[in-house]
């Protein structure tokens, strides 16, 4: 499968908000979690169905819905039905190749975006699609497997502890983003810190796979771009949407998580051109090093271009040729050459050729 689309020959030619699951199959079977809670209460169950969900949906209350598993299209049209989602948002949330996007419509706010994280010990860079349905009385957040990054959020609610418990739907989606944009620095720090170790081994040679590292780099920091910058496009239409789903004194929060996205973004740029800059002088050292090579044996050259010249001469095979027939011809013939190269070296070196 593709790293940067989905294959969509399933889509092909089908109307359009058709609910088909573009993407792989994570878990067996969906799996239902759910959070109520307001300062004073809270109740933390897993519901057999969506219809077991709506009752605990209320006025002055958080009810937190989280669906691992996209992949079951019944569920996902129970869902549009249930809460008003319109069948082109449930195409681009079961579609797990989706851009990160921001939607609104009269009663809800749609985000999708990329959980991203990288196994150091496998060195490879793994994603996984969140969607968020926000409205003024609830969160539904769609994943595609259970576990997340989420965990610590759960316990701070089961706890009472910081602000969650007090606050609406807008402050629980702003603490789920910052966990998003939060590992998507620490994602950075972890391939940056790889890809800055890779500098000094491109000076030394002989290094066996390099390009080829370089080269994987790249692409995964190619990735990273593709999904965190349309992110800051995402917090943005946050800080400035006006339809009253984000309380105005939880924009401060947003704010900062907007500098979060910018710092994430400026750095990918960096190590982006880093990656390039080490391509060419990975190059750049290659041909450095074969014109080291072509010097040496050009060197070589000169010194047996007149040797070869000499010795032609002195083995031709005339009766009447000059010195062939003298007592120390041959020993004039070495002195000749000997001179030869001499000559040949004291010339190079004054021209700091060698």
């Amino acid at each position: 499968m593709s790293l940067f689309l989905n294959d969509r020959k399933q889509a092909s030619g089908k109307i359009p908000g058709s609910i088909i699951h573009l993407g792989t199959k994570k878990i067996d079977r969906p799996k239902l979690r759910l959070m109520h809670y307001t300062k004073d209460e809270f109740v933390e169950t897993e519901p057999e169905n969506l219809e077991d969900c709506q009752s605990y949906i209320a006025d002055n209350s958080v009810t937190w819905i989280n669906i691992d598993g996209l992949h079951d299209e019944e569920m996902m049209r129970k869902l549009g039905e249930q809460f008003n989602i319109h069948g082109i948002l449930l195409e681009d949330i079961l579609d797990t190749g989706q851009r990160p996007k921001f939607a609104e419509t009269d009663d809800l706010l749609v985000i999708i975006l990329k959980a991203l994280d990288y196994d150091e010990k496998s060195q490879r860079l793994s994603s996984e699609q969140i969607s968020m349905i926000l409205d003024d009385t609830y969160l539904i957040t769609l994943q595609e497997r259970t576990g997340d990054q989420f965990d610590h959020i759960r316990e701070r609610i089961r706890k009472g502890n910081g602000r969650a418990r007090r606050k609406s739907t807008d402050y629980l989606t702003y603490v789920l983003l910052d966990t998003i944009v939060d590992n998507y620095l620490i994602t950075i720090e972890v391939l940056g810190d790889i890809i800055e170790k890779m500098e000094p081994r491109i000076f030394i040679p002989k290094q066996k796979g390099l390009m080829q590292e370089i080269y994987r780099h790249k692409t995964e920091i190619n990735f990273l771009r593709k999904n965190i910058r349309p992110v800051k496009e995402i917090v943005l239409h946050l800080i400035e949407n006006e339809s009253g789903f984000i309380a105005e004194d939880n924009l401060k929060y947003f704010r900062d998580l907007n500098d979060l996205v910018v710092q994430a973004s400026e750095t990918i740029e960096i190590y982006q051109v880093m990656l390039n800059d080490q391509m060419m002088i990975y190059h750049a050292t290659l041909d450095s090093r074969a014109n080291e090579i072509m010097k040496v044996l050009t060197v070589f050259s000169a010194f047996f271009i007149p040797l070869t010249f000499v010795a032609g001469v002195y083995g031709t095979n005339f009766d009447y040729l000059p010195e062939l027939h003298l007592k120390y011809g041959y020993l004039y013939f070495w002195i000749l050459l000997i001179v030869i190269v001499l000559g040949l070296l004291v010339y190079f070196r004054k021209r700091k050729w060698f």
